[in-house]
């Protein structure tokens, strides 16, 4: 059975999946979790490419004829039987069940030889599993209930966990969406092997019809949802590395301020080198903890002008401003250290309240040059 999708969007989507599996294998391999998600989402691609028409046509065509459209469905259903085990381990894993890899794993491959031992029957007939009549078919869908069922309640009790954690109304559509996913393709499953049994008979009933519209796209909805979750943080490493990401933005604001600040205090900026896997965010603290440092050596060089702007933000900005004029002279410290008026209670707040005095800094400074400029001679 082929997914019902117009191949023109399902084949440059199996493409698209294959495209980030190679990403994630290259930006994020390095933890367990990490190998195992790739894993899934390398089982999924696969399964994808042998159900999607396009894909599936080029399979058959390459092997010569020798791979059959009925080989093709049921090896991408007992490969899932593989990932499904590797998925227990993952989702175990969050729930805190320490499940022993090899076993488990070695369960899934069971499964899926004697998925397809069980099917041999209906290959040799060229005969799609799901239309099969016969105790083959109803031993392939056995083989593959146990793992699937086993996956599909570890899923809905994240689900109902998330549930009694969380009360916003985008949180309860999440998780109630997923857990009406995974229930759809458990019922799948089940009405696989009830239809199998009336088949033997020669009976057609509503289960095969259930199981037919759940199994037609369920694969191709799996690795849509598991690779957008999955792109997440190759989006944000791809962002970080354009300068385009949230961090990359907010550090450009700060900036020209950074510029002048160092400018006149050469002392405090830290010259080693940026690992790059640290990103964006380091670099934005960096240059926080920088300009930081300036103010609080540059409130020094003036004294409080209690008749300044009425706005505490733009006072400090040009008192400030003449501070880095004061010091690029060579004059000594005529204050005490004053800092920025702060309310932040965290990094976040501390980057907004350095935004706002980045935002009126250029003014600040051309105030208080034009404050310094002698007058003119008077008649």
């Amino acid at each position: 059975m082929q997914s019902s999708w117009p191949t023109a969007i399902s084949a440059p989507l199996v493409l698209a999946i294959f495209a980030l599996l190679a990403a994630q294998l290259t930006l994020f391999n390095a933890t367990v979790l990490d190998r195992r998600a790739n894993f899934a989402l390398g089982g999924l691609a696969v399964a994808c490419a042998l159900r999607e028409p396009t894909w599936q046509h080029a399979i058959i065509s390459a092997s010569g004829g020798w791979l059959s459209e009925a080989f093709l469905y049921q090896f991408a259903m007992a490969g899932m039987s593989v990932v499904g085990a590797v998925n227990i381990l993952t989702i175990g894993t969050v729930l805190g069940i320490g499940y022993r890899a090899g076993p488990l794993v070695g369960l899934g491959v069971i499964s899926a030889a004697l998925a397809l031992i069980c099917g041999s029957a209906a290959r040799a007939e060229g005969v799609m599993i799901e239309q099969a009549a016969g105790w083959g078919a109803l031993g392939f869908w056995m083989s593959l209930l146990p793992l699937t069922w086993w996956m599909d309640v570890l899923l809905v009790r994240i689900c109902l966990a998330e549930f009694r954690k969380r009360v916003d109304a985008r949180d309860f559509v999440v998780y109630g969406a997923g857990a009406t996913f995974v229930l759809l393709l458990g019922g799948g499953f089940v009405c696989a092997p009830i239809a199998a049994i009336y088949q033997i008979s020669g009976r057609d009933t509503v289960f095969a019809r259930i199981q037919a519209a759940i199994d037609r796209d369920v694969l191709l909805y799996q690795a849509v949802l598991f690779a957008a979750v999955v792109s997440i943080p190759v989006v944000a490493h791809l962002a970080d590395r354009l300068g385009i990401d949230r961090d990359s933005r907010h550090r450009r604001r700060l900036l020209p301020l950074w510029t002048d600040l160092t400018a006149a205090c050469p002392e405090i900026v830290y010259h080693a080198p940026s690992p790059a896997a640290l990103g964006s965010r380091y670099l934005l603290h960096r240059t926080v903890i920088e300009i930081r440092d300036c103010l609080r050596i540059l409130s020094r060089y003036t004294e409080q002008d209690d008749a300044g702007p009425a706005d505490e933000v733009m006072a400090f900005a040009i008192r400030i401003a003449h501070a880095c004029a004061a010091k690029s002279r060579g004059e000594p410290p005529v204050g005490s250290a004053v800092p920025l008026p702060s309310t932040a209670e965290d990094v976040g707040g501390e980057i907004a309240e350095l935004t706002a005095l980045a935002a009126c800094w250029t003014r600040a400074r051309a105030l208080a040059v034009a404050a310094a400029r002698p007058l003119g001679p008077t008649a």
